[in-house]
């Protein structure tokens, strides 16, 4: 009898509940997640995580029970995931990982490498800190601007930007139909008379609140709506949710660097971390 074995993980398998962070167990009562754990003399020891995102599969989480390590069973873990995952007909499974992810940077590396995955680049750097460590953000809005959040959208600008997603003119970390879990009461939109000018999107990710998207039409990009959405989402979030609520965004260029750095830098639990970006394709 084979001492070592994988199976397919469920939200009723208590035993590896302990190798996924509380914040992700709410993936595995969704159907087209992927979660596989390892069994060795009949214990559980390991657990490996894939989501099905919009855009196609991530790999989100890896754990391997101390006790188990440094003996390949993470490479054959993310291995069988992988076998699970193109079960499914993906063509990819994606990583974007910091070296916290795992348990020690060399490991990370070393377990996604050995499985075939490419070798990884920095692809974004993660800031994150508590809601009430944030400064407060001034918009002295001018009269003819107005802010709202996403439910209390008017319907015909609620149609002028589905309408410009449909166009294509929209990019990802813009789209409210690419968000993981959209946290509606803190996506904030502005306009002025007959115009969208910019929205600023919100979902739940993680452990708390996640900063997924600020974008401005080109046409607004010298005025005040990026602040006067910032403030409000902020001013929503700081009514609706306790200050030690972790705020965290991803920067991928220097306008988005920059805001966070004044943002999510403030306060003793601030983190800044580079994500490293790995694929493996099928």
């Amino acid at each position: 009898m084979e001492r070592l074995r994988l199976c397919a993980v469920g939200p009723s398998d208590q035993a590896f509940l302990q190798y996924i962070p509380a914040s992700l167990q709410p993936l595995l009562d969704r159907p087209a997640t992927v979660c596989v754990g390892a069994v060795y003399d009949g214990a559980a020891c390991g657990a490996a995580l894939a989501e099905k995102c919009p855009e196609g599969y991530y790999l989100r989480y890896v754990f391997i029970d101390p006790a188990a390590r440094l003996c390949g069973l993470g490479t054959y873990l993310v291995r069988g995931l992988l076998g699970q995952v193109a079960a499914r007909g993906a063509g990819e499974l994606a990583a974007v990982y910091t070296p916290e992810m795992i348990q020690g940077e060399g490991q990370t590396l070393g377990i996604l490498e050995r499985a075939g995955f490419s070798r990884p680049s920095p692809f974004a750097t993660s800031f994150s800190t508590r809601l009430g460590d944030i400064p407060p953000v001034k918009a002295d809005l001018p009269a003819e601007l107005a802010v709202c959040s996403a439910p209390d959208l008017p319907a015909a600008y609620r149609q002028a930007y589905e309408q410009l997603m449909a166009s294509g003119r929209v990019p990802g970390f813009a789209r409210y139909d690419r968000l993981e879990d959209p946290w509606p009461a803190l996506c904030s939109f502005c306009m002025t008379a007959g115009e969208l000018r910019g929205w600023f999107l919100v979902d739940r990710r993680k452990e708390g609140c996640h900063l997924a998207g600020l974008y401005v039409q080109p046409a607004a990009r010298r005025g005040r709506t990026a602040a006067a959405l910032i403030a409000h989402t902020l001013q929503r979030a700081r009514a609706l949710l306790p200050p030690e609520t972790v705020v965290w965004a991803s920067a991928i260029d220097r306008s988005a660097y920059a805001l966070c750095g004044k943002l999510l830098r403030q306060g003793g639990q601030a983190k800044k971390e580079t994500e490293l970006y790995s694929v493996y394709r099928f």
